[in-house]
């Protein structure tokens, strides 16, 4: 059936066998499960999820969706899980959710993280995008995360601490996580996982607790936004900012690395290792992101080709330039024009 002109399908219908995420941790039939919609969601919805028991307590999920109509997800029982999800949205649209009973939508931005913890809530309706997206999550069990902070010194995600502790509340708690380079790469490193075979798990577990390690970050009042932990000079994260704003003030024709270390007052070792320390990329791993989600918001303005926008962000070869687009965001740029 319609309302407001949105398709409303049941998440029980939707999801099947993953509907209850305990019934994965129960499974003693292997470690992974690859699920694509039921076919008669097709009309409305085509893609797959893929789940991954990294170890008890941790699971990795992967959800690729190409909507092809406007729908809605209803969920009407209370939700059973208890796993804190660290979610990161992939795509052009966004996500809203209305939970049952409550006047206020929650909204989930594209290319966009969140930590998210439902304390006994009784679900509600998720309207989807209707343009293709990826969602990357970290499924987590309380404990799982608990035991990083037991008999640990100093403060460690306070605010994830203090709702941990209050289990018996009810509600729906959501925080954002930055979308920083250290995190963008590990999420295009989990989508284009190089192994077909027993290796796919631990490459793929490596980066299920690099995100964690990234997310966690972010969490801890102690660091600033995206602040790795290691020690540095006093006035140190003052040239790292500076040599990244002299970098992409003019992309097209960047500093070399003498150059910029030339221009901040530093060598260039010390520049190079206090800027991975800070953005968790090498600097021009930084400079190659930053130019690709710059041509991303190019194309999406639609006024300019695909040579152009290449170009512009300082590709001199289009070829080059699509095949590290298609490489970091799994489609081409012609893509945007279709």
């Amino acid at each position: 059936m319609k309302q407001q002109d949105s398709i409303i399908i049941s998440a029980r219908d939707y999801y099947g066998p993953l509907h209850n995420i305990n019934n994965f941790w129960e499974r003693e039939d292997g470690y992974e499960i690859y699920h694509t919609w039921p076919e008669h969601l097709s009309t409305v919805n085509k893609g797959f999820i893929y789940l991954l028991k990294c170890r008890p307590g941790l699971i990795l999920s992967i959800s690729k969706q190409y909507p092809t109509a406007s729908f809605s997800l209803y969920f009407k029982e209370k939700e059973d899980s208890t796993c804190i999800h660290f979610s990161f949205f992939l795509g052009n649209g966004y996500h809203v959710l209305r939970r049952h009973n409550q006047a206020q939508d929650i909204n989930f931005d594209s290319n966009q993280g969140y930590v998210i913890y439902k304390l006994n809530s009784r679900g509600g309706r998720l309207n989807y995008p209707t343009e293709p997206f990826c969602t990357i999550g970290v499924l987590v069990e309380p404990w799982f995360i608990s035991r990083f902070w037991e008999g640990a010194t100093g403060e460690f995600a306070l605010n994830l601490q203090d709702v941990l502790a209050d289990k018996a509340a009810g509600g729906y708690f959501k925080t954002s996580l930055s979308m920083l380079p250290g995190i963008n790469v590990c999420l295009n490193e989990i989508l284009g996982c190089p192994y077909t075979d027993a290796r796919r798990q631990l490459f793929l577990e490596s980066k299920a607790l690099e995100l964690l390690t990234l997310s966690f970050d972010q969490l801890n009042p102690q660091k600033g936004k995206g602040f790795s932990g290691f020690e540095m000079t006093p006035g140190s994260r003052n040239f790292i900012h500076e040599a990244r704003d002299i970098m992409i003030a003019d992309i097209k024709n960047p500093p070399s690395l003498t150059e910029l270390s030339r221009m901040v007052g530093v060598n260039r070792t010390t520049l190079g290792q206090h800027f991975r320390k800070v953005y968790g990329v090498t600097i021009f791993d930084y400079l190659r992101i930053y130019r690709l989600e710059e041509s991303r918001r190019l194309l999406r303005a639609g006024k300019r080709s695909v040579t152009e926008v290449a170009l512009e962000v300082g590709y001199s070869q289009q070829a080059t330039f699509t095949r590290e687009f298609k490489k970091y965001f799994g489609r081409n740029p012609s893509d945007y024009f279709s």
